[in-house]
């Protein structure tokens, strides 16, 4: 490859990634948005233990999802084959017949519950004894089939950095949910509005992927030869997986079994709060950087990949740094403008959950792992997070109750932290690329320190 075209590859992907990220981020943001204000409206139609619910139901639907997970996506956007129609073929019905597997693995846990309820297995004022949340649960069999259903070609969208196709997908996809819940939250004041919304946008996006995202026809079939290719890459994903489930989303099975209804809803506002925050870096994390990434090793281009990924770790630092820091400074402020008394404790919760922002900030060398072929070094971060907290929120809630789960479950995101940071070192990756997120944070908690001065002075 010569010197010019070289250069010309980096400056295209360079401007796919700029363009790409941009339409992601304004989606991202419309959909933060949006997602605020129809959960302003709601708290005012339903109770806290109706969002407990359907925390649980998500939280319960999602570890199968995570299970399950073979990587389908990221073998797609990752591979040489990523635009042959056979390897996508395959790609398509191997995820169909996950879904199905899917759908089989959620009514056998509407079956767990209803026996575990029957034996008193669940303590009383708990989430999971909730005698809603079996029915509520086997609806999502439906929500499995439909995403399985959903056009392969949306993955070679985002493997290709289509991002304004993607953006405008998952915005009508969450406008058609959104008019539905919040329809049926007015008219019956019921739970059920959380879940008609749900099913409702998985439809819309399912039905969206066939129709709108461009490419040529795909016919599922079955090539051995990729199949290998996917499981080799996806065995390593669905180990990831799994404990990374555990490590991210471990503690609402944990909390759901402990607190009680009302009291977990109030933890699901603070979690939902704290995943505004998280959208914007989630979806470029995933949809911007791993393509970027998997596009620089393609090229065979090793200074281009170190200076992409030094780019955007650098910018992830500076954006995570000033929420994280704001947020704890300032955090319980957005609770108590936002929500009546009923949602008031959410605050304190939001505040110091908000430090594990800060730990995501290696998911971006977590994305190298996986594009550099290295899925197992992810799995072992996750790993580390996962135990840390299985033993971290039983100890806090021993020691100091609601409060000392919480900070078990903060503290739990940085466990990873010693491994991510000897990868880099090995790489020669650490010195360029940790010198941002402490004045970041420093910023951030004295924007967050203004703002709460401010606001308690004009409260007082």
């Amino acid at each position: 490859m010569t010197l010019h075209s070289t250069a010309s590859t980096a400056k295209s992907l360079r401007a796919r990634m700029l363009h790409s990220g941009a339409w992601l981020v304004g989606s991202n943001l419309g959909s933060q948005v949006l997602r605020l204000a129809s959960n302003l409206i709601l708290t005012r139609l339903l109770l806290p233990q109706d969002f407990g619910l359907m925390a649980a139901v998500n939280t319960l639907y999602f570890a199968l999802v995570m299970f399950s997970d073979l990587g389908i996506w990221q073998s797609v956007v990752k591979s040489p084959h990523g635009d042959d129609a056979r390897f996508l073929g395959t790609a398509w019905s191997m995820q169909m017949a996950r879904a199905s597997l899917l759908a089989l693995g959620v009514l056998g846990m509407v079956l767990g519950l209803l026996l575990g309820q029957g034996q008193g297995v669940f303590a009383a004022d708990t989430v999971y004894a909730d005698t809603r949340l079996p029915l509520m649960m086997s609806m999502f069999a439906l929500c499995a089939l439909l995403q399985g259903a959903e056009s392969i070609r949306l993955a070679t969208a985002q493997r290709q950095l289509h991002g304004r196709i993607m953006a405008r997908l998952e915005l009508s996809s969450q406008l058609a949910a959104l008019f539905v819940t919040l329809g049926l939250a007015w008219w019956t004041h019921t739970v059920w509005a959380l879940l008609a919304g749900t099913l409702t946008g998985s439809a819309i996006r399912t039905l969206l992927s066939h129709l709108v995202v461009p490419g040529k026809p795909v016919r599922p079939c079955w090539d051995r030869s990729h199949v290998r290719e996917l499981l080799g890459f996806g065995k390593w994903i669905f180990l990831s997986s799994i404990v990374g489930f555990l490590a991210a989303h471990g503690e609402k099975l944990i909390l759901g079994a402990t607190l009680g209804l009302a009291s977990f809803g109030v933890f699901a506002i603070a979690g939902n709060l704290l995943a505004a925050a998280m959208g914007v870096y989630s979806t470029v994390n995933g949809r911007v950087i791993f393509p970027s990434l998997s596009q620089a090793l393609r090229d065979g281009d090793e200074t281009r990949l170190v200076r992409v990924y030094t780019r955007v770790q650098q910018l992830a630092d500076g954006f995570l740094g000033l929420i994280t820091g704001m947020l704890l400074m300032a955090g319980q402020w957005v609770v108590w403008l936002l929500y009546d008394a009923r949602y008031h404790e959410a605050g304190w919760m939001l505040q110091w959950l908000s430090l594990g922002l800060l730990a995501m900030r290696h998911q971006v060398v977590e994305q190298l792992m996986f594009a550099r072929g290295m899925p197992a070094w992810v799995t072992a971060n996750n790993i580390l997070r996962a135990l840390l907290l299985a033993t971290a929120i039983p100890v806090g809630f021993a020691l100091a109750g609601e409060r000392g789960a919480i900070a078990g479950v903060v503290l739990s995101q940085f466990a990873s932290w010693p491994l991510s940071l000897y990868f880099k070192y090995r790489h020669g990756l650490l010195w360029g690329t940790e010198r941002w997120w402490l004045p970041a944070l420093v910023a951030g908690m004295a924007i967050g320190g203004t703002l709460h001065l401010l606001l308690s002075t004009w409260r007082g």
